[in-house]
């Protein structure tokens, strides 16, 4: 079972149904797999075909082949925890771990005094994908500017 995205994978959109076309914005289109099975125990493994940006599983010293990525979050939401990895991502010069800790409780002062105002959604797609928490920032970031457009 695959899944067809209409622009990149870590800023597209979903198409399927009536909408299952190519975007106005978009040049591409992705397949990427469904990822629907859920193993159990799967934390224990030691993660030989698993893929970490933080290299937690055994497949980072192993390099050798590609490793199949699907759209398993592989478990629940989680706690915004604060371990570095967005300041490895983040290609502005900002604060990225306390900008996204605004963006997520809602704190539109911070998040501008912060930077929030010139970001887009795809500009904080790779802190989505690197995120312990499983957090979608992109959305976080709309809502955010959606309600400061509002309030001010």
């Amino acid at each position: 079972d695959n899944r067809v995205v209409t622009g990149s994978v870590l800023g597209g959109r979903t198409a399927a149904g009536s909408e299952a076309y190519l975007g106005r914005y978009h040049s591409q289109v992705t397949v990427i797999r469904e990822g629907r099975d859920r193993p159990l125990f799967g934390y224990l493994s030691p993660g030989k075909e698993r893929h970490s940006v933080m290299g937690i599983y055994i497949s980072s010293f192993f390099k050798s082949a590609p490793l199949p990525l699907s759209t398993s979050a592989q478990g629940s939401d989680r706690a915004m925890v604060p371990i570095g990895a967005y300041e490895k991502v983040m290609p502005l010069d900002i604060l990225p771990t306390q900008l996204l800790r605004a963006l997520i409780v809602g704190d539109i002062e911070s998040a501008i005094s912060l930077g929030a105002l010139e970001l887009d959604e795809e500009d904080l797609a790779l802190c989505s994908y690197v995120c312990p928490g499983k957090y979608e920032y992109g959305t976080l970031l709309r809502e955010n500017l959606t309600r400061i457009e509002k309030e001010a």
